[in-house]
Order: C-alpha cells, then structure tokens, then sequence
C-alpha cells in the first residue's frame, strides 16, 4: 500500500507558481536543436538526463525530470507516440483481468493512477460506464464477475461502485446484445482516452518546463567513457549526459543495452478495426470474453466511429511495421458477432483500423510457441554496466507512477555524484497538464467550435478558438462528420513538433482512423502548408503524400483513396 509524504514548503512553492506559456514546437525550433547538437563543443556542459524514446514512457519521464528542474533532451528515431502509444486501446483501466492472475498490486497501482489521470488530464481522460455481459459457457459466470468487481471497487477505494443488472436490465443498457445464453452483465467505470494526445500533451508540458525534445534523431548507441556517458546519433553527433534512460518500448533490445537487453522483451500484436457507429451503435464501451482463454475484447463508441480490439498474438520483426491482415479480421469478428449478432461485421463497412506492438516484459528466455496472453502488465527498470537505465514493460494507464520511479533513480545517481545538489520531489500527481481553468458546460454548449477543439485541447482550446475567430479560415471542419478542425492543422505545425504528413494524418488529427477517406481530401492542402513551413518545393508536398500514402497502407491495410461502403 501507497502512503502519501508529506510536501515541502519548496514542494508547495512550486506547485502554485504559474507554469510557463506554451512555448513554439514547429520546424524552425526542430532545426535550431539539430543543429545546436552537431555544433555542440560540450561549452554547456552533459545534460543530466537523455531519455531514448519519446513514447508516453519517455514523455512522462522528461516531464517529472523537467518539472524537477533537470537539464532534460528527448531523443526519438520517429515521431512522437509513433508506436506503442499511438497503438493501443486508448483504455485507462485498472485491469479487471489482471486480478484473475493475483496481480492485485498492479491493478491498485493502476487504479490509483487513474484517478490522478481524472485531475491531471480531465480533458483527455474520460470515466465512462463499462457494459460487461456473462453468457452460458462463458469462462467467467456472472457470479465470477461479481466477486472480481467487488474487489475491483475495493482497490479503487470505493470511488466507483460495480453493479448487477439480470438479462433484461443488460439488454435495457445495450438493445444490441445477444438474448440467447444471457445471464446478465456487470457494469463497472474505467475510462477512455486519446494516447497519443496524452503522450502530445505530456511532452508539451515538459517543454513548457525547459525539456528539449528531437524527433526523427535515431540513436545508433549508447556507451561509456573516461569523460561519461555518451550517445551517438545517425550521422555521427555524439551527445553527452550524466544519465540515460532508455524508453524505447519495443524497440528496447541490445543494440541499446548489450546484454543487459537480450531476452528482456517479449512484444505482442494487437490490432483494432474502426466501423462507423451507425453500423455498431453500441451505447458505451462493452468488454467480451474470449471463450478458451483468458483474453476479452472490447467494443467502443467513438464519437461517430465504434473501434473494436484487441487481438493478442506472439510478434517477430520491426515493431513500426506491425499491419493488420485477413487473418486479423478472421479472428476479430467472430469473437464480437457471438455476443452483437445483428451488427453488420464485414469487411467493407470497416473505415480503417490500426495495428500495434506491446512491449511485455519476460520472466526468462523465450519458448517457441508460447502465447503472451498471461505475461504480465507490470514494468521492469533495468541498469546496464555502463550505467544506462531501461525502463520496460508496463501500461499506458500507469506511465506517470513508471516514470517517477525512474527519475527518481536518475535523481538519487546525481545527488550521489554531486552531494550538494538539491532535487525536488515529483510533483506530477497534481500538476495538471494543461494549465488554466476547465472549460465549463456552458462554453461548450454556446460555441461549437469550442466543443470541437476541447476533447484534444483542454483550456488551450480557449486560445485555438480566438485563433480562429480572428482567421476565419481557420475555422472550418477538415471533414464535415468529423471534429477537426483547420486552426488545429496550423496549431499541429507550429506548436506540436510536427515535421511529416503523418504526424499530423495519423497522431495529432487521426484522419488515418477515422476519416472514410482517410484525410486524401486534405492530405495535400495539408502538405503543402507543412512544406511552406519547414521549407521546401512541391516535389516535397508530393514526397509526403508518398510517405503518407505507404505508411497508411503498412499499418491498416489501406490506400489513401480507399473509402468504406
């Protein structure tokens, strides 16, 4: 059990003062930091912490690091949220599975963290009812369920209550459902979440507090010597820090680590289809069991799209290049037609879908044939003999609680080579994200621009509506069934670290998953004003839409001109 420790006066003088405006993030600022790292002499000294990774691991470690006041650089060899945190199931959940594996600490811990995510992220992380039905046959009898909620709701500490309903109260709740075989469901609160807004967000916050991060900067190796730890780029700039941790995710291996990462990982594929809701009208998310396994499904509504997910198999290869074939459809639809039969589960009423690497942790060397489905959720920080520190494995939903066991490591390596030093306890429990006043019902209810923006932006979405007021341009909707709008395109290039189409397609507008066309009715538009702010001709513009073009088809399985029935 988690005890909290008293704050200091320091800690509290802190936490009140006013966080620093959101400071540029577009091309320019990515080419000054490129080139600040190739001309570095070393006049300003190792930074005191490089993390390898920016994926949600990696953002909330430079964020508690930057928070701390440590001299902070990311390092990442794609985009930001490229992998596993642009993949997921975008659940904050404590893991009622997990229980049936005696992972009780895990599920706390998670539990916990989700309720601190409520404060911090208000805007990105949603509680939402979660519909859990039990059939004849079913692994887990209804009374199963109920005895796994009741402690669920006791290591929440009783901030959400489970409760049974009998087959027709199911039904009430979700008119879909299968009759045949229905013992009643179970209904419990977890929440939903955008990850790859939520990793944007924490790296935004980081920089808001001095973090420096560069994307498209592949780091080639790690090492010691005489004059401490180094890190060495693709084409050749050499950085210097006091620390280094790894956050890497499936990319953890011993390229990075040596022996210390070899078998450290075993990855898993999951993959998730995208329908539109009209064809799956479920009226919250819906949690199914996977007959002979241990596995469940989820179904859930998202906005005017209902994503279903996830499969969970072995995985061999580049965890970037993970895509979702026939295979993945043949497994997933029957898994959700036995419990919503009525729904019209067919290849060509699927929008889009994406496919994505879990990096799970391993308790020894790996088995040919085994499954990873009972690997465990929990995370391991590992230290090489080098010194370089890898963080791995481990749930979205408790990144923060990661990362301040990870800093916290980093801080007590400093203060050891430096006694002098003084370093402040985390503060990212209470922090919020984005600073400023909730947007309020009323706001939202008035300006539908304003609800448009404020599900991805929070109370920055204030500044992005006055944007667009001011440019009327701005204003319009990307996609007329969709809530993106063109001030978030000019936000994504000059505030969000955006340098390819893909970045803004697929992580910070998820055209990609949710748009029938899958963004080609802007792609170019888009392009073109990337190209104009980085620089660059139209042979450019037409180099992104190529690069568009095949990394869409490589995760989903689709073309740029592709558009669902």
């Amino acid at each position: 059990m988690h005890t909290a420790r008293r704050n200091t006066p320091a800690d509290r003088a802190a936490a009140a003062a006013p966080p620093p405006p959101l400071p540029p993030w577009g091309p320019s600022e990515r080419t000054r930091l490129a080139a600040a790292l190739r001309d570095d002499d070393g006049a300003r000294g190792p930074w005191d912490l490089v993390v390898v990774g920016a994926g949600i691991t990696g953002a909330g470690i430079a964020r508690d690091a930057a928070l701390r006041g440590l001299r902070v650089l990311v390092l990442e060899a794609s985009d930001l949220a490229f992998g596993t945190s642009s993949r997921s199931s975008r659940l904050i959940h404590g893991g009622v599975r997990y229980l049936e594996q005696g992972e009780v600490g895990l599920v706390y811990e998670a539990l916990r963290e989700r309720t601190r995510l409520y404060k911090t992220a208000s805007h990105l992380v949603s509680p939402a009812d979660f519909l859990f039905p039990a059939y004849a046959g079913d692994r887990l009898p209804l009374w199963k369920l109920r005895v796994g909620l009741a402690l669920y709701d006791a290591l929440s500490l009783y901030q959400s209550r489970h409760r049974t309903v009998d087959p027709a109260g199911a039904r009430a709740r979700e008119p879909l459902l299968a009759d045949d075989g229905l013992r009643g469901a179970v209904i419990y609160e977890d929440a939903v979440t955008d990850d790859a807004r939520l990793t944007l967000t924490t790296l935004q916050s980081a920089r808001r507090y001095g973090a420096e991060i560069l994307t498209y900067a592949r780091v080639e190796g790690l090492g010691r010597d005489d004059a401490g730890l180094w890190v060495r780029l693709a084409g050749g700039t050499l950085v210097r820090a006091h620390k280094v941790v790894v956050a890497a995710g499936p990319w953890t291996s011993e390229r990075l680590l040596g022996e210390t990462g070899k078998h450290l990982l075993a990855l898993s594929k999951g993959i998730h289809l995208v329908m539109r809701a009209r064809d799956v009208p479920v009226r919250q998310p819906l949690v199914v069991q996977v007959r002979g396994t241990k596995r469940i499904v989820f179904v859930v509504p998202w906005g005017s799209r209902t994503y279903l997910g996830t499969t969970d198999s072995a995985y061999e290869g580049d965890p970037g290049a993970s895509g979702v074939d026939e295979a993945d459809y043949a497994e997933l639809f029957p898994l959700i037609r036995r419990v919503l039969p009525s729904a019209p589960l067919e290849r060509g009423r699927v929008v889009s879908a994406w496919s994505g690497v879990r990096p799970l942790v391993r308790s020894g060397p790996p088995k040919p044939g085994s499954s990873t489905v009972n690997i465990s959720r929990r995370h391991r920080l590992v230290e090489n003999a080098d010194g370089v520190v890898a963080l791995v494995g481990g749930k979205l939903t408790t990144y923060r609680a990661m990362a301040k066991e990870a800093v916290d490591h980093v801080a007590k390596a400093l203060r050891a080579a430096d006694p002098e030093r003084t370093i402040p306890r985390c503060t990212t429990h209470r922090l919020p994200l984005v600073p400023g006043a909730p947007l309020t019902a009323e706001e939202l209810r008035d300006d539908p621009l304003l609800a448009d923006l404020a599900p991805r932006h929070g109370p920055e979405a204030r500044v992005l509506a006055e944007r667009a007021q001011a440019h009327p341009e701005l204003a319009g909707r990307l996609v007329d069934d969709l809530p993106y709008r063109w001030v978030e395109v000019d936000q994504a290039i000059r505030f969000e670290g955006t340098w390819h189409l893909d970045d803004i397609l697929r992580r910070r507008l998820p055209l990609a998953l949710t748009d029938a066309r899958h963004g080609a009715g802007v792609a170019r538009r888009i392009a073109e004003r990337l190209v104009d702010a980085r620089g660059g001709s139209g042979r450019d513009v037409d180099a992104e839409i190529d690069r568009y073009r095949d990394l869409l088809r490589r995760e989903t399985g689709y073309d740029l001109n592709d558009a669902a029935g």
